[in-house]
């Protein structure tokens, strides 16, 4: 195995490789915090860092240090990547920190057992058995979080684990056959086992790159959203609701409708209450009409208490009852404030596709016109669009004068 490779060497250089990868990461999670998993990959090249310096010099440390420590260790890595990406993927656990050191809690307790620190064969697999045991918790994870949000990162990072875990499989296997002696754990001495340790290499190294790679997408991800997002209410931004609305209504074919929004005596609100509680009523109406948003629509904050509904597949009557909805959930809506309840009301314009055409402009001035008719019809209602040679329709003596939602604008 000398003339193939020079395990020390071979260990020294994967050791300064994982301890950049892991000042960087470090580097990276100084500005970024609240990115907890991040500081979990660190402490896993950490580890994973201190495991070959101390095999590498395994001469030179008492048999007490030298055959449990590098176990220990491994294991301890694997355990923090793992939390790494189960916090990457957004899940948490009560007991997931004591999970990530049970491995190698598992491993000094087996190891230094008096017949177990002496069964090279019995130690190999059982660090080989708790690593597999991480690798496919990490898999696990990963796989339902490219479900949701598919990534190519993700999809290489859960290729490269399950490589790394099928080495482990065979090495299982050939352990259940053979007899190791002490060299085949700490140098590997037969070309199987120089060419495992370069596997180990390129997974530690590329593992490594692709945790960058992910971080910089998922901080691209928020960026994104925050450039595309209204900070207070969490709906869609101005920009970004045109920049979606726009293609689907291109491709319309007399379906879709546009609903204009806006609060009544708004003003008045932010006057008597204070902004804090104007921003209250600001997120409450939005998480109302998030609510009742169907599947497919696109809800945004347009202006200050002006909001937007596009439903791209819904007919003008199925629009102009989903306005209504809205209307009477937010009469209903009551919020607590120092000085009691307050209560709101809302305006809506509804304008069709079909009466107002494709086109944005005209389909916005629609419904902008119907708004206004709103606004100066009492407020409180709904107005639709109708097209010029629509009549007003005639008013339901059964039904009160107000909210009222009034056709034929």
């Amino acid at each position: 195995m000398g003339a193939f490779l020079h395990i020390p060497t071979l260990l020294i250089t994967i050791s300064v490789a994982c301890l950049c990868i892991c000042i960087s990461l470090v580097l990276i999670w100084r500005v970024a915090r609240s990115d907890v998993f991040i500081l979990y990959w660190s402490l896993g090249y950490f580890f994973a860092t201190a495991t070959m310096l101390i095999v590498s010099l395994r001469r030179l440390l008492p048999a007490l240090v030298a055959i449990p420590a590098p176990g220990a260790l491994l294991l301890a890595s694997f355990g923090a990547l793992w939390l790494g990406y189960r916090r990457f993927a957004g899940r948490t656990g009560r007991f997931d920190r004591l999970a990530a050191g049970a491995g190698a809690l598992i491993w000094l307790a087996v190891s230094l057992t008096g017949e177990a620190f002496a069964d090279m064969t019995l130690r190999a697999l059982v660090n080989a058995a708790i690593e597999l045991v991480y690798l496919l918790a990490i898999v696990w994870g990963l796989l339902g979080l490219h479900r949701k949000t598919p990534s190519t990162a993700v999809g290489l990072t859960i290729g490269l684990v399950v490589v790394h875990a099928g080495k482990l499989v065979l090495e299982i296997a050939s352990s259940l056959v053979t007899t190791l002696g002490p060299a085949a754990i700490v140098t590997p001495s037969s070309l199987f086992g120089g060419l495992g340790l370069i596997e180990s290499s390129i997974f530690a190294v590329f593992l490594g790159l692709l945790q960058l790679v992910l971080i910089g997408q998922r901080s691209q991800q928020r960026f994104r959203i925050a450039a595309e997002t209204d900070q207070l209410t969490g709906l869609a931004n101005r920009r970004h609701f045109l920049d979606r609305s726009l293609p689907l209504l291109a491709e319309a074919s007399g379906l879709g409708a546009l609903i204009l929004f806006d609060i009544d005596h708004f003003k008045r609100v932010n006057d008597t209450h204070g902004h804090p509680i104007g921003d209250r009523a600001l997120a409450e109406f939005a998480a109302t009409l998030a609510a009742a948003a169907p599947a497919g629509s696109i809800a945004a904050r347009v202006g200050g208490e002006e909001f937007a509904l596009f439903l791209p597949d819904a007919a003008l009557i199925e629009a102009a009852d989903l306005a209504e909805r809205i209307r009477g959930a937010i009469a209903d809506l009551r919020i607590a404030t120092p000085v009691g309840e307050l209560r709101m009301t809302v305006s809506c314009g509804v304008a069709g596709v079909g009466e107002a055409g494709r086109d944005y402009d005209g389909l916005h001035c629609a419904a902008d016109g119907a708004l206004y008719a709103a606004k100066s019809g009492g407020r409180d209602r709904v107005v639709v669009h109708r097209g010029r040679r629509a009549a007003p329709a005639k008013p339901d003596a059964a039904a009160p004068p107000t909210p009222a939602l009034v056709s034929g604008f």
